[in-house]
C-alpha cells in the first residue's frame, strides 16, 4: 500500500498512495498518530539478561513490538526514507515532535513549473512553506493551512507509518520472529505477519487504537488489499530501524518501505526567513507574469 505524499508549486493535485488524492495546498494533512524512532523514551519492560533467556525473549513478537511502538511514540524527532516498490518514489522526510514540524523533500514527475523533479515542503505552526524559484527575491512561498498547534499537515505525514505497522503486527496472531538481521549497520530482530484486514477491523486489545485500526483498515481496502504482510526489523535497543508491507491491490503488487534514522538528533525545524517567504498571492501573481 503505497503512501507517498508529493506537492507541485502549481498546486497541482496529487496522489498520497494509499491515502487517497488531496491537492498541494492541503500538503501531506493527514492525520496520524505521531510516531517515531529515537533517543528519548523508556523501555518498559523488565531489563534482559545475556544469553538464551534473552534471544527467547526477542523471539516473543507481540512484546518486542509492543515496546518499541510505545517507546517510538515517545521520540522528539527522527529521520525516515521512504520508497515504493524497487525504490521508485523516493521521499525524504524529518519529524520534529515540539513544536511539531517537518521537512518533506519528494521526488516528482519534472515539469515545466517544476525542472528539477524535486518538491520540497516544510510545515511548522499551521502553515506549509514550498521551495519555489518563481518569484523574484524570494525562495519560497507560504500557505496557511491552519491547525495551529498541531504543527500543519506534514508533521503528523513525516512521522511515517510506525504505528500503524507496529500496531497491526502486534495485533496478529501469524505474527512471528524471522530472524536476527543487520539493518543500517545495526543489529535487529526481524519480525513478520500477514495481516488479513477483516481481523485487524474486529481487533479491540491495547496494540492498536480503534480511531487508527480503522483509518488503516479503511485506507488499505480502499486500495482493493484483502491482507498484507507487513516486515519490521526492531534494534535491540526496541527502537524500529525499517519497516516494510507488501500487498496485492487494484493495481497489483503495491509495496511501501520506510527506514529510520538520526533518533533525536534532527536539527532543530525553523521556519525560513522571513524576507525569504513569498505570500500565496505573490506566488499566484508572479506565475501570472509573461
Amino acid at each position: 500500500m503505497q503512501k507517498f505524499c508529493t506537492t507541485s508549486e502549481e498546486r497541482t493535485t496529487v496522489q498520497v498512495k494509499g491515502w487517497g488524492v488531496v491537492t498541494a495546498a492541503v500538503g501531506a494533512a493527514l492525520t496520524m498518530v505521531l510516531a517515531g524512532c529515537g533517543g528519548e523514551g523508556g523501555d518498559d519492560r523488565p531489563g534482559r539478561e545475556p544469553g538464551k533467556a534473552a534471544q527467547d525473549e526477542r523471539k516473543d513478537a507481540r512484546a518486542v513490538l509492543t515496546a518499541a511502538a510505545r517507546k517510538t511514540a515517545a521520540q522528539s524527532s527522527y529521520k525516515t526514507v521512504q520508497t515504493g516498490q524497487g525504490g521508485t518514489d523516493r521521499s525524504e522526510m524529518l519529524y520534529q515532535k515540539k513544536p511539531a514540524a517537518s521537512v518533506i523533500k519528494a521526488e516528482v514527475s519534472k515539469s515545466a513549473a517544476n525542472p528539477t523533479g524535486v518538491s520540497h515542503m516544510l510545515s511548522l505552526g499551521g502553515s506549509t512553506y514550498v521551495k519555489t524559484d518563481k518569484v523574484p527575491g524570494k525562495s519560497w512561498y507560504s500557505m496557511d493551512l491552519g491547525g495551529g498547534a498541531d504543527g500543519g499537515g506534514g508533521a503528523p505525514r513525516a512521522a511515517g507509518y510506525v504505528a500503524e505497522f507496529a500496531g497491526a503486527l502486534a495485533a496478529t496472531k501469524s505474527t512471528a520472529w524471522v530472524a536476527e538481521e543487520k539493518t543500517g549497520g545495526r543489529a535487529a530482530d526481524h519480525y513478520r505477519g500477514k495481516v488479513v484486514l477483516d481481523e485487524l477491523a474486529e481487533y479491540t486489545g491495547p496494540a492498536l487504537s480503534k480511531g487508527l485500526r480503522d483509518l488503516y483498515v479503511t485506507a488499505a481496502k480502499k486500495q482493493g488489499l484483502k491482507s498484507v504482510v507487513i516486515d519490521m526489523w526492531v534494534g535491540k535497543d526496541d527502537l524500529v530501524l525499517k519497516s516494510r508491507e507488501t500487498g496485492e491491490g487494484k493495481k497489483g503488487r503495491e509495496v511501501i518501505n520506510e527506514e529510520y534514522s538520526d533518533f533525536g538528533a534532527v536539527p532543530r525545524i525553523s521556519a525560513p526567513p522571513a524576507g525569504s517567504v513569498a505570500t500565496w498571492d505573490e506566488f499566484i501573481a508572479a506565475q501570472a507574469r509573461p
